[in-house]
């Protein structure tokens, strides 16, 4: 059985070929990188959200409204440090903005890893009686 950093792994692995494949495609149709990234989170958005409720953090316990409402706190907290992040990149480093952008999605799915594990989908403590 795999641990929850992996499940993790795989299924924001998932979420972030969908939020590159998007991104990109849109970067390459001459949409403004900021823009495709934008887009393309919304996009992995719903992979991510599902596939952290329903296998990464399976049997959580926190129900799908509760657990959800979390989990836009904490998607909204990491789109904006990769959205920070890719703008920094693409200012201030001589790059392609496709490199950027793997660099800026990466770091922030390690954010959104430690929030989404030990806060949107922690299970609440059991009242004691």
């Amino acid at each position: 059985m795999l641990g929850a950093a992996a499940r993790f792994a795989l299924t924001g692995g998932v979420a972030t070929l969908v939020h590159l494949a998007v991104a990109i495609m849109l970067i390459r149709l001459g949409v403004a990188p900021l823009i495709g990234n934008a887009a393309a989170f919304a996009t992995a958005f719903i992979v991510s959200f599902w596939g952290h409720h329903l296998f990464t953090f399976a049997g959580h316990g926190v129900d799908v409204q509760n657990s959800l409402f979390r989990f836009v706190i904490v998607a909204v907290l990491g789109f904006i440090a990769n959205e920070s992040s890719l703008a920094l990149l693409l200012k201030f480093v001589a790059a392609p903005a496709e490199l950027t952008l793997l660099v800026s999605t990466l770091l922030a799915a390690m954010f959104t890893f430690f929030l989404s594990r030990y806060w949107a989908f922690k299970p609440d403590p059991s009242p004691t009686p």
